[in-house]
């Protein structure tokens, strides 16, 4: 089997939903045990409840990767829940502040960008440091971080200026994908491997806060459902013509954290359906 992962731990932060719980049953479908960690304690325990289903062991974590305190004694817990830890998908993120548009000179550019950053940058930061020793103890490790196509640069809805010429999002996935290079390096000694992915457009919550920013600046759009808007920027946009999914994207990291991708270490790979070709 390609990406056998029997008897692999791994730990996935924003686990609870959405793209994260796309990897972590995957993870458990190729044979891995798998903690969700999440600040939503209710979706991460569901996730939990769907791994155990599958006949692997996982439990939830509550982790809030803002706070120092909280990745600590979490990762700690995991590591001793399953008597080691093999796997880190550095999964939790976010686009913008709830209620914050991130693209206009009359938003609040401050309060976005620190948050975005906090959560997209030194949140990946505070876990990958959190696990670090115990893999160079263990000279093994594997490592994803889920950061996107706009850190290669905007990637644009509609006409010039729908990226958002304020928003943070995008810097702070090019902060990712410059820190996994960082990482790799660093860690390939100690036999840990360090890889990005960049996920296309995935039908999420992430998407229907977009699409609403989107209607509230174009009152033509506002009488059209978002999934109806989504559906088309994705066919205008995307070669293959559709969106991807929560489960295609567990299937390139459940391979990325297998043996069979042992060579392969500091790269940023797209899973977007031709979107990016570079």
């Amino acid at each position: 089997m390609l990406a056998d992962l029997s008897g692999k731990t791994a730990l996935v932060t924003g686990g609870g939903q959405g793209i994260g719980r796309g990897i972590a049953l995957k993870l458990a479908e190729q044979g891995a045990d798998v903690a969700i960690a999440d600040i939503n304690d209710e979706g991460a325990g569901a996730v939990a409840g769907e791994i155990e289903a599958l006949g692997r062991k996982s439990f939830s974590v509550h982790l809030d990767v803002t706070d120092p305190d909280s990745v600590g004694p979490a990762v700690a817990e995991v590591i001793e829940g399953f008597g080691h830890l093999d796997i880190l998908v550095n999964n939790a993120g976010i686009g913008r502040v709830a209620g914050k548009a991130g693209g206009g000179l009359e938003d609040d550019w401050e309060e976005n960008w620190a948050t975005v950053m906090d959560i997209n940058v030194q949140g990946v930061m505070r876990c990958t440091k959190a696990v670090l020793g115990h893999f160079i103890e263990r000279k093994y490790g594997k490592i994803v971080n889920t950061s996107s196509g706009a850190g290669r640069g905007p990637i644009l809805w509609g006409p010039p200026g729908g990226a958002g010429f304020g928003s943070p999002y995008g810097p702070s996935k090019a902060a990712v994908i410059n820190y996994t290079q960082y990482l790799a390096s660093s860690l390939g000694p100690h036999n840990i491997n360090v890889n990005a992915i960049c996920p296309g457009r995935v039908w999420s919550d992430f998407h229907v806060t977009a699409i609403a920013e989107k209607q509230r600046k174009d009152p033509s759009l506002a009488e059209k459902a978002p999934q109806e808007i989504f559906d088309q920027n994705v066919a205008d946009m995307i070669p293959l013509g559709r969106g991807q999914t929560p489960e295609e994207i567990g299937n390139l990291v459940a391979f990325l954290v297998s043996d069979d991708a042992s060579s392969i270490t500091g790269q940023s790979i797209h899973i977007d359906g031709g979107q990016r070709m570079v």
